[in-house]
């Protein structure tokens, strides 16, 4: 991809900052404030860039930079590394990584360098997440596909709309997505539950269960 290198440090930090203050991101990773985002280093004699959490001793998660991947494109990478970064049942470079890299491209690239990045992604065979559903709160999630592909066999929290359009919540282990994935099969602590999955817009592990709004 085109590189659209950035002249230091300074001004890779400025970038990210004018990114995640927008109200694409704030829509999108509402736990991923601008006064959060992670320090950036600059990795001399480092390999390759990469972004590395926070430890449980008070560390900051930072982002390494090394000169020759300070570029637009590299900063975006490694803020979709930190805002995925808790979402530990979901790979590192999995399909809602791909999803959120190719959109936050667009969004902040423009149409054409995303569309570069989609024509690497099939000619590489790199698998892409489905887009984000938007829930009744107005927040997109990113990463309902991916879960209920990696999740059969697990207790999952499944959000969706019912047939009345109304915002509700099933917990249960994933017995199966239905033929072609069109249903989940969900047995919980009170029975089965069926969901259609056309309309879940957010699946989460138990412990990031809350209710529902």
């Amino acid at each position: 991809m085109p590189s659209s290198p950035l002249p230091g440090l300074d001004a890779c930090a400025a970038f990210a900052d004018r990114v995640v203050g927008t109200l694409w991101w704030q829509a999108r990773f509402p736990t991923r404030a601008i006064d959060q985002v992670p320090r950036l280093r600059p990795g001399n004699g480092a390999r390759q860039a990469f972004f590395r959490p926070g430890d449980d001793v008070g560390e900051d998660p930072t982002i390494t930079l090394p000169r020759r991947y300070r570029t637009k494109g590299v900063v975006l990478h490694e803020l979709v590394h930190w805002a995925l970064w808790q979402e530990a049942d979901l790979p590192h470079h999995g399909r809602t990584f791909t999803r959120v890299l190719l959109d936050i491209t667009e969004e902040f690239l423009g149409a054409a360098r995303a569309a570069i990045l989609a024509d690497g992604y099939r000619a590489e065979h790199v698998h892409v997440g489905r887009a984000p559903r938007v829930g009744p709160d107005g927040r997109p999630r990113y990463g309902w596909d991916e879960r209920l592909r990696l999740s059969r066999g697990r207790r999952l929290v499944v959000r969706f709309r019912s047939h009345d359009d109304v915002a509700a919540t099933a917990v249960g282990v994933l017995v199966t997505t239905g033929p072609g994935g069109h249903g989940l099969v969900l047995e919980g602590d009170h029975g089965v539950t069926r969901v259609p999955t056309k309309c879940v817009w957010a699946v989460d592990a138990p412990s990031s269960h809350e209710p529902s709004r």
